[in-house]
């Protein structure tokens, strides 16, 4: 297999910016002894149920859709939602292996669903949340009401694992995809801006790389989704995309199209079965973070699924000793985040981290140094001060524990004038270069234990 397509795709799962796409041919189930595509479940069902005529061999809901449409025509195709979504609420599956594969990758937090059943949804909370229902789930259609509409206007928080159905979600109306045609209506209600995908969700579409899994991809549609996803023109494209296990190899001149048009880095494609690219991904992904899961003491640690997140603020100038602090508190059990998005522009990303800080964060660690003395304005000075107010509300336990990165032996924090009041007050860590000393190790094993017994 292509180790730079595995290694470009873990550096990405790892920063947490990568977005899977997911097609029919990976959204499996387990039906008695059987795994099988639900979807072709589904296009057996209603070919049975019509007698349609389809191609021999096993039967998609698409080609029974068309199916339906060429014997039946248009007049009796609104009932065809209602059926699909009684097939779909009868059999209620459980995810089979290749969902739940996927699922337990948790660096991956955002996932886009192309199907119109929540069988993702359902092997995401069976996963991380024991079957809770911890997953958050937004759907769009063009004619989408306008309390969902607000409802997915809502920032997803730093520890939100989040489904998009981007066809829409099964019901009894036509408020989701069944066919070409549709999926055709959907695009064009994003390219008119008839109906908008939320801000923060496109924002991650256009500027985060992209994983397509198990998709059908016809060479029309492919080369639309790839072009809606983009900023600017593909030849000049920077974010990459990932394409395994998806049809574009039964469409030579998709193909040959991202051959001609794409750098060879834009578009890295793998012809490889669906189901067996996402044990391969989960299991390479484990290999990988298997040192962040090891505690320095020795003895594996297992964070929570939704454990409490310690935030590293830093700026730009400091990022290379941001990441050495964050590989040492990963090597301690920590589940950090450090966003590494401030390193190009953008409002979203800005108010989902202020949104964080006031909410979610359990440990906030602002990165202190000669550059954060010596900048005139920064982000990074909204962060301390956010942190700062919150702080107030938080009187019992530590919140903040400021880092200073500095080579030198001056200890006190008053030679430091940028930050808040506040921080004056608190006891400082060091870590001189990025490298934490014993004593702010020692801080953070403590602070660390007392979130797992928060969370047990």
């Amino acid at each position: 297999m292509n180790d730079d397509f595995w290694d470009d795709l873990l550096a990405h799962i790892r920063q947490r910016v990568l977005v899977p796409v997911v097609g029919p041919d990976v959204t499996r189930v387990d039906i008695g002894d059987a795994d099988q595509s639900f979807t072709t479940l589904i296009g057996q069902r209603l070919a049975e149920r019509w007698n349609l005529s389809v191609p021999p061999g096993q039967t998609t809901m698409d080609a029974a859709v068309a199916a339906f449409v060429r014997e039946r025509g248009q007049d009796e195709i609104e009932r065809l939602y209602r059926v699909i979504n009684d097939i779909i609420v009868e059999v209620d599956p459980e995810p089979g292996d290749a969902l739940r594969d996927l699922a337990a990758i948790d660096d991956l937090r955002l996932f886009v669903s192309t199907t119109p059943d929540r069988v993702l949804a359902k092997a995401v909370n069976a996963v991380r949340f024991q079957g809770r229902q911890g997953a958050r789930e937004i759907s769009f259609s063009p004619n989408q009401s306008t309390s969902e509409q607000s409802r997915n206007a809502q920032p997803a928080t730093a520890t939100d694992t989040v489904i998009l159905n981007l066809y829409g979600q099964a019901a009894s109306t036509p408020q989701y995809a069944i066919h070409e045609e549709d999926r055709l209506e959907w695009l064009h209600a994003l390219l008119s801006e008839k109906a908008s995908l939320p801000d923060w969700v496109s924002y991650q579409l256009k500027e985060h790389p992209l994983l397509f899994i198990g998709c059908e991809i016809p060479d029309w549609l492919g080369r639309f989704l790839l072009r809606m996803s983009s900023n600017t023109r593909l030849s000049l494209e920077r974010i990459p995309f990932f394409i395994a296990g998806c049809s574009t190899s039964q469409e030579p001149s998709l193909s040959s199209f991202f051959a001609t048009y794409c750098r060879k880095t834009l578009v890295q494609q793998l012809d490889i079965d669906p189901a067996t690219f996402v044990a391969e991904l989960r299991a390479r992904w484990v290999q990988q973070t298997a040192p962040r899961r090891h505690d320095a003491v020795g003895g594996a640690v297992r964070p929570l699924p939704d454990a409490p997140t310690i935030f590293i603020s830093y700026m730009r100038e400091d990022a290379d000793a941001a990441r050495r602090v964050c590989d040492a508190i990963t090597s301690l059990g920590g589940d950090v985040w450090l966003d590494e998005r401030r390193l190009s522009p953008g409002d979203a990303w800005e108010h989902e981290i202020l949104s964080s800080i006031r909410r979610t964060v359990r440990l906030f660690v602002p990165i202190i140094s000669a550059n954060t003395e010596h900048a005139e304005e920064g982000y990074v000075f909204k962060e301390w001060y956010e942190a700062a107010d919150r702080a107030r509300s938080i009187p019992s336990r530590r919140f903040i524990v400021p880092v200073v990165i500095d080579d030198n032996d001056d200890r006190s924090p008053s030679r430091y004038r940028q930050m808040p009041d506040s921080f004056g007050r608190l006891h400082f860590g060091r870590a001189p270069g990025g490298e934490p000393d014993p004593g702010l190790i020692a801080m953070l094993k403590d602070e660390i234990r007392a979130m797992r017994r928060t969370a047990a």
